[in-house]
């Protein structure tokens, strides 16, 4: 199950955990995040967006169970909180496509159908990041904190070489996703800087042996913070 975590905001803007209990993701991916509305926003997307990416490669593999947890509701406080963010940005929400999509996957649609309802919310997404206006640096920052997350995830997800929360597994793997999608648009403004966050997050690729592993996973979260800390030296040439 998804633990409840802080929620990466900009300063003077209050966690929805802290008013009333909420989950998000945290740790060091938010700290980076806070005191910069663009990173944060940014950052926030990215969560939402990995969620969704897990839930819909489950659903397409046929493991719609497995899927639904991943799914997110507009009433869900990790939604919840990025209102203020999309507000303040003056970027439109998603709850629409967001309970729609949520709605195609508990109700078992066709992957067709699902596949559909997940292109309007990326749209959505994609467009609330724009609005951000956010500084290639600022970008690669946000880029940092998705894979620190995805460490902090993965270091629970994977205990001693075994599986020992799934979801948080998951939850790691399309973190990464976001990082490298976000890594290819970069480039077509900051191509020297891409192409060493794309070498960073090469090694990646190893620690994830399926969306459902069995057996062993020769994996450690270190290569996730290890692809953080060269992507945070990347970005640093774009100050």
């Amino acid at each position: 199950m998804p633990r409840r975590r802080p929620w990466p905001r900009p300063h003077g803007q209050a966690h929805g955990a802290a008013a009333g209990g909420g989950e998000g993701e945290g740790g060091e991916g938010a700290a980076l995040a806070e005191g910069d509305a663009a990173v944060a926003l940014l950052t926030a997307l990215g969560l939402v967006e990995g969620h969704l990416r897990a839930g819909a490669a489950l659903y397409a593999a046929g493991e719609s169970n497995l899927a639904v947890t991943h799914m997110k509701h507009p009433g869900d406080e990790i939604y919840a909180d990025l209102v203020p963010m999309l507000e303040a940005a003056g970027a439109e929400g998603f709850a629409p496509e967001l309970e729609a999509l949520a709605a195609a996957v508990e109700g078992r649609a066709d992957p067709a159908a699902v596949a559909e309802a997940e292109s309007a919310v990326m749209a959505r997404i994609e467009a609330a990041r724009q609005a951000a206006g956010a500084t290639p640096y600022q970008q690669a920052r946000a880029i940092e904190a998705l894979m620190r997350t995805a460490a902090e995830e993965y270091a629970i997800g994977i205990v001693d070489g075994a599986v020992a929360n799934l979801h948080e597994y998951q939850d790691a793997w399309g973190f990464v996703q976001v990082a490298k999608d976000q890594v290819a648009k970069l480039a077509g403004t900051s191509p020297e800087a891409a192409a060493a966050m794309e070498e960073a997050l090469a090694p990646t690729d190893a620690i994830f042996p399926g969306l459902v592993p069995e057996g062993a996973v020769e994996g450690d979260a270190a290569v996730l913070l290890g692809a953080a800390a060269r992507i945070e030296l990347a970005g640093l040439q774009l100050r």
